[in-house]
């Protein structure tokens, strides 16, 4: 499996930013993002990545309306469920338990933007959350855009003979995947009373392909090779990037789906804090037929909404 790493390594992304149009695959800048993402995959399984071109105000716009939407009374909230059968809505406190070996379910509360099942009826009114939609919807293109590229450079990692094969099935985010874009809060603990062994986020590895998240404060920790677990620290402007278990199994373990969590702030200063995060979780297309890409047949093959909705109903 390679070298282990006690940190989470930060890549410059700025040869393949979001501004920058197709690099040239030779250069030296371009093999060095390669073999950096590779190593960390191989590795801790989680990177950041800056200079991206990720537009700032996008950010800085989803904190906003993220935190008006879930200061709204939870009458109104509740207006606008998660559809067992969907994954667009909102899920209420302690609706998810993302460890199922924990008693009580996680102590946050989510918005999922899920365009194939998202209608006029499941979105909050311009009347009770002024451009929650259009904010939702516009930051969904570039963190798109970002995880393809990321995927592309993971297939010239792996050396692939279609280096664009990852890509390829997550082609279809509009109509035909998993593929969700989710804000986060996490409320500060003087305005809830946490019950015995509850936690922000259950320990877990992510589900699909790969995941963007947004930080607007520390709190992730990530589990090291080694077992213990480590904080995530905060990057300025930095994104950062975790497979999930489908990828690993596509990979036939050659890339990690590492477990994270966040616990439970306990110092002082921390705790009358709330805290927001953002994630894009890129899921291959429900169609795709994961199969371990050395040929292997170390996993054998599975439908990508077959594994997906497993999943969930583990989940929920």
């Amino acid at each position: 499996m390679g070298d282990t790493l006690e940190s989470i390594p930060v890549i410059d992304f700025s040869v393949y930013s979001l501004s920058e149009g197709k690099p040239d695959l030779k250069s030296t800048a371009f093999q060095t993002l390669v073999d950096n993402i590779n190593k960390a995959l191989r590795t801790i399984g989680f990177f950041y990545v800056v200079n991206t071109g990720f537009p700032q105000e996008k950010v800085q716009q989803m904190w906003s309306v993220s935190k008006e939407f879930f200061h709204l009374p939870a009458s109104v909230k509740d207006k606008y469920p998660r559809n067992p059968k969907e994954n667009h809505g909102y899920v209420r406190m302690e609706r998810e338990n993302l460890n199922p070996d924990r008693p009580h379910g996680d102590l946050k509360e989510l918005f999922n933007y899920h365009p194939m099942t998202a209608n006029e009826n499941n979105w909050p009114k311009d009347s009770e959350c002024p451009s929650f939609k259009q904010v939702l919807t516009d930051f969904w293109d570039p963190c798109l855009v970002l995880h393809e590229r990321i995927l592309e450079v993971m297939g010239h990692a792996l050396q692939l003979q279609d280096p664009l094969l990852f890509a390829k099935h997550h082609s279809k985010a509009f109509e035909n995947s998993g593929t969700t874009l989710r804000t986060l809060y996490y409320p500060a603990l003087v305005d809830v009373s946490p019950k015995e062994q509850q936690v922000r986020c259950g320990e877990h590895s992510d589900y699909g392909g790969i995941t963007l998240l947004f930080q607007e404060r520390p709190g992730l920790e990530v589990r090291s090779r080694g077992g213990s677990y480590i904080k995530a620290q905060l990057v300025e402007n930095g994104i950062l990037v975790n497979i999930g278990d489908l990828m690993q199994r596509w990979t036939a373990d050659q890339y990690l789906a590492v477990k994270h969590r966040v616990l439970l702030e306990d110092a002082p200063g921390d705790c009358v804090k709330p805290r927001q995060s953002i994630a894009f979780f890129g899921h291959p297309n429900y169609d795709s037929l994961i199969e371990c890409i050395d040929g292997s047949n170390k996993y054998p093959p599975i439908n990508s909404l077959d594994y997906i909705n497993m999943r969930f109903g583990l989940t929920y």
